[in-house]
């Protein structure tokens, strides 16, 4: 279960909504560490900010062609906000995390 999806999943109101599955892989076989430990860690979070960034795309997309009249599903465009809104605040979210835990490293006395 990614994490977007047990995110959403303790929020009843949004259980419609289709959960945000950034492909990570946050376990894997000790026979898969061919690479070091930052580069997997800077590829997942690479790989979550390009689905962000896709996701914001589709949903300025939708939104041209709702604004134009090439489509009139307004709840597709809806949805697409939502989930573009929520891709950014966990992106948000986790990148504040991140610089937060290195301010806090920084502060260590060695």
């Amino acid at each position: 279960m990614s994490v977007i999806t047990a995110l959403i999943d303790t929020k009843p109101e949004m259980a419609a909504i289709q959960p945000f599955s950034p492909n990570l892989q946050l376990i894997r076989p000790p026979e898969a560490e061919t690479e070091n430990p930052f580069s997997a860690f800077f590829n997942a979070a690479l790989s979550v900010v390009n689905d962000t960034n896709s996701m914001v795309s589709h949903m300025e997309q939708l939104q041209l062609d709702f604004a134009t009249g090439r489509t009139d599903d307004i709840l597709a465009v809806q949805m697409s906000m939502d989930r573009a809104k929520n891709a950014v605040n966990f992106t948000t979210q986790i990148t504040n995390r991140i610089i937060e835990s290195y301010r806090e490293i920084m502060r260590m006395q060695i």
